[in-house]
């Protein structure tokens, strides 16, 4: 158990110590890291509650219409909707929060807590031989869905129609993650296209982190 444990943390780690890095200006203390991360950890409990009815149809084959609205009705909205909301009541009325781009670096850490429980539970039950897969993949595909999420919750914080701006981040995030559940589910292409997705996610995510960087310079 406590290499699972490590095999699933480590990784997460690695990650939030990665995107702390892209801002170079204000980074976010590690005690907020540390709060963003155990929120979205405890994210997990609700999905799975939002998930559980819905478990025949996560397991064997099904037609693609089902995998569509498993995929983007139930994991994609109900995962994304559960992390946003950890990254709400972990940092959105913080002093720390002072800068768009900090929205995208607290949802990156909650989607890496979610992901560091998911992993465990992976791990748990096929083995260590995934972990590697779940430690890249996984892992950055929960950061970067939930990081582009993040990208409007920053823009929500000093908007004045914050509602619409959750809104795009959570319709955007379902919709990625959707489609990256969909295509394991139902299998239409090989394996290697979702790597290639999750790395397009990654580098679109950069992009705007680099894009939300000039107006931390002009805060400060």
């Amino acid at each position: 158990m406590p290499y699972i444990i490590l095999a699933a943390v480590l990784p997460g780690l690695f990650w939030v110590w990665y995107f702390q890095r892209r801002d170079p200006y204000d980074r976010e203390p590690w005690p907020m890291l540390l709060k963003a991360g155990v929120f979205g950890a405890v994210a997990v409990l609700p999905a799975i509650a939002l998930e559980y009815p819905f478990r025949s149809f996560l397991q064997g084959e099904v037609s693609w219409l089902t995998a569509f609205w498993v995929s983007f009705g139930v994991v994609g909205v109900g995962e994304e909707l559960v992390k946003m909301v950890a990254v709400y009541a972990a940092s959105y009325s913080s002093e720390h929060f002072n800068e768009p781009v900090d929205g995208i670096i607290y949802a990156v850490t909650a989607g890496l807590g979610f992901s560091v429980v998911e992993n465990v539970l992976y791990i748990s039950s096929f083995g260590l031989s995934i972990a590697p897969l779940r430690a890249v993949v996984a892992s950055l595909a929960h950061a970067s869905f939930s990081g582009i999420a993040g990208y409007y919750v920053g823009r929500a914080k000093f908007s004045p129609n914050p509602w619409g701006e959750l809104a795009l981040g959570l319709f955007w995030s379902a919709i990625l993650h959707g489609v990256y559940d969909f295509v394991l589910i139902t299998q239409l292409v090989s394996p290697l296209w979702i790597v290639v997705g999750v790395g397009g996610s990654h580098y679109f995510l950069l992009r705007l982190i680099a894009h939300q960087l000039p107006k931390t310079r002009i805060r400060l």
